[in-house]
């Protein structure tokens, strides 16, 4: 029994972009990257919100970007804010319009309402 899932192989590119300061939200993008790669066809372009200010040129050709990041005072870390603003000229040019997007994130216990670490 294999472990991809086997529709007919549509070539697709699903970028994860993610902060991690304590490698939590790391392994949660592991695992996204993981399943993405389960299904026939779907690769992916695997990189830390830093890096991937680098790379805003391959997250426009992506077909879909999945964004992670802690939760930190109700909000996002910085370094993943620092990304989302590097990417305004992009959202200016409509760049990222009708692209598929998703997103995860993580927190201590206690602090805030996402899901636990």
């Amino acid at each position: 029994m294999s472990n991809r899932i086997n529709y007919p192989a549509i070539p697709i590119t699903v970028a994860v972009v993610f902060h991690s300061a304590f490698g939590h939200t790391a392994r949660q993008a592991e695992a996204v990257r993981r399943g993405i790669e389960r299904v026939a066809g779907a690769s992916t372009l695997h990189l830390t919100s830093d890096e991937a200010q680098g790379r805003l040129d391959d997250l426009e050709l992506a077909d879909a970007i999945i964004f992670g990041a802690p939760t930190y005072m109700g909000s996002v870390s910085g370094p993943f804010k620092t990304f989302l603003d590097s990417t305004s000229n992009a959202y200016s040019r409509g760049a990222w319009q009708d692209k598929i997007a998703a997103g995860f994130t993580n927190s201590a216990y206690g602090l805030e309402t996402s899901s636990q670490d």
